[in-house]
């Protein structure tokens, strides 16, 4: 709730302090005397257009503090969050301070905030109903809130904002893959005649590194047999001249003297070890020139398929030892293609699967809304025919949106209608011409929905213009028991309906130092009788007129 009002240089104010109460404020004062100031300090102060001409003659700026007490109020923090700001303390100060070159500043407890901020964190503050900005109800969004709160569908919304937005993600996903339908069409084609053309090779793992061993043995056959069949002679197969025939003589020779020194036998043993490993060396070179194959058509067969792997690698700018992780790579992105054509199908069937589940969630919702509706539009039309508008009829309006839109508000946009003569045509709320008509249509509405409405502090500008009598005291009724369940405000010319405010605030100009000035004043229960007394009698108070005051306040049932 708005707890205090600090204003200085707004206008015709110099300075004033206000300290707020729960539940009904009224505010009065003489035609003329600048009620409505006030309402133009708190919306200036929660971001309405400023200027320079609003400040007070011969000063250089305007202040407006505005004290919120915020404990009773759990949306509040979520209202911040939205907002990007956070309070870390239940009482919020809002500051905005307009100096008389045109700058401007607000704060929120003391930290500097932008003005749209400041507007949407304010939206969830205060309700202005008149010929002012901050009509709330005016919105098509908080119609369709207040409905939705009326008929308890909050769950229901919930849901449907959920599967709404998961169809939206789902929708944005397959957008975005099927842009590329026809690039991706186009790779896989590709993809699949590079691969048939490397398969048709049919290669083998380390092909390449193996054709490359045979044909230097193929075509280096000749020298091979030459060379090997000498190197083996000179091993082991020449008669007497051989190495191992000459190397088992040195080891006769060292075999009988071993054992005179133990360095002979060392000896022995070394060229011993040598004897073994050259007679293995003779018998390998002996299978391998067994092994040879000199087949020249072998040779021309390795030759050919070495020139078409070449080929085929030079075509893909590859060696042909990286043909085969080649083809393995083709294969690996032509499988991820046809994969995603399969989890596209897969997402198609999803967003089918929520879009049912989305309109039979949004048809109940739908069905309760319009049961809501009428239920709401009753309630508000027999209230409001009670204000001296004999043959107004409110009603609400779910104009269905086009089948193929999802939204996470529903199917149907809501809208207010109301039309106040007999013989006239519905039209929106936001086209009532008249401020007195919005404020008492208004105040109808948040009767009815009290026990759902959120807002803590509701400002009743012109409610009681054009009526007076019995309609004026009812009116004054409504307002003190929406006092009950909100912190209204009230800016009234008829005593019937400032009798039933649980405060009272005087408005008065007066003459100070050559200038006019405005002066806003809380009054005690003494001060609230003269003032219904001069409300009902004018100028000049009676003793009657203020017995007639003193039984106005006194026959005031409690609501």
């Amino acid at each position: 709730m708005l707890t205090q009002i600090h204003v200085t240089n707004l206008a015709t104010i110099e300075e004033a302090h206000l300290d707020l109460s729960n539940g009904t404020t009224v505010i009065t004062g003489e035609t003329g005397a600048g009620k409505s100031i006030l309402i133009d300090a708190i919306e200036l102060a929660l971001g309405g257009r400023a200027s320079a001409q609003l400040i007070r003659a011969n000063q250089d700026k305007m202040d407006i503090r505005l004290c919120f007490d915020l404990s009773q109020f759990k949306n509040l923090p979520e209202a911040l969050k939205n907002s990007d700001f956070d309070l870390q303390t239940q009482e919020c100060i809002v500051r905005r301070t307009i100096q008389r070159d045109g700058r401007s500043r607000s704060y929120l407890n003391d930290l500097p905030v932008t003005l749209p901020v400041l507007r949407e964190f304010s939206e969830a503050l205060i309700d202005i109903h008149g010929q002012h900005e901050h009509q709330s109800l005016l919105k098509s969004e908080k119609q369709r809130e207040l409905l939705d709160r009326f008929g308890n569908h909050a769950d229901l919304t919930k849901q449907v904002q959920q599967v709404a937005e998961e169809y939206r993600k789902l929708t944005q996903l397959l957008e975005s893959n099927q842009t590329s339908v026809q690039l991706r069409e186009e790779r896989r084609d590709f993809l699949r005649y590079q691969l048939n053309e490397l398969e048709t090779l049919q290669l083998q793992p380390n092909e390449w590194q193996t054709l490359e061993a045979e044909h230097q043995r193929l075509a280096h056959a000749d020298s091979l047999l030459q060379n090997l069949t000498q190197a083996l002679a000179d091993l082991s197969q020449q008669e007497e001249k051989n190495c191992l025939s000459q190397l088992h003589r040195v080891l006769k020779a060292l075999d009988v003297v071993k054992q005179v020194s133990p360095q002979i036998e060392a000896w022995a043993t070394a060229v011993n070890t040598v004897t073994i490993q050259l007679d293995d060396t003779a018998n390998e070179i002996h299978h391998y020139l067994d092994t040879l194959d000199l087949n020249p058509e072998r040779l021309q067969w390795v030759e050919q398929r070495m020139q078409s792997l070449h080929d085929l690698a030079r075509k893909y700018k590859v060696t042909p030892s990286e043909l085969p992780a080649l083809i393995l790579k083709i294969a690996t992105e032509l499988g991820s293609l046809e994969n995603n054509d399969q989890r596209l199908a897969e997402l198609r069937q999803k967003q089918h699967d929520v879009l049912q589940e989305y309109t039979q969630l949004a048809n109940q919702l739908s069905e309760k809304r319009l049961k809501a509706g009428k239920k709401l539009a009753k309630e508000i039309t027999q209230t409001i025919q009670t204000l001296a508008l004999p043959h107004a009829e409110f009603q609400i309006n779910l104009q269905k949106e086009p089948e193929t839109t999802v939204s996470p508000q529903g199917l149907e946009k809501i809208t207010f209608l109301v039309k106040t003569n007999r013989g006239t045509d519905f039209h929106p709320l936001a086209k009532i011409a008249s401020g007195g008509e919005i404020s008492r249509i208004s105040l109808a509405i948040h009767l009815a929905t009290a026990e759902q409405h959120t807002i803590p502090t509701l400002i009743f500008d012109e409610v009681d213009v054009g009526i007076g009598g019995g309609t004026a005291e009812l009116v004054g009724r409504l307002i003190r028991r929406l006092g009950q369940t909100h912190q209204v405000l009230c800016i009234t010319h008829l005593p019937q309906v400032a009798a039933y405010g649980n405060q009272h605030i005087s408005v008065e100009k007066i003459e100070k130092k050559d200038q006019t000035a405005t002066e806003l004043r809380s009054l005690n229960l003494t001060e609230k009788v003269k003032e219904i007394a001069r409300m009902l009698g004018g100028i000049n108070i009676t003793a009657t007129t203020l017995k007639h005051a003193e039984e106005m306040l006194g026959a005031i049932p409690s609501c």
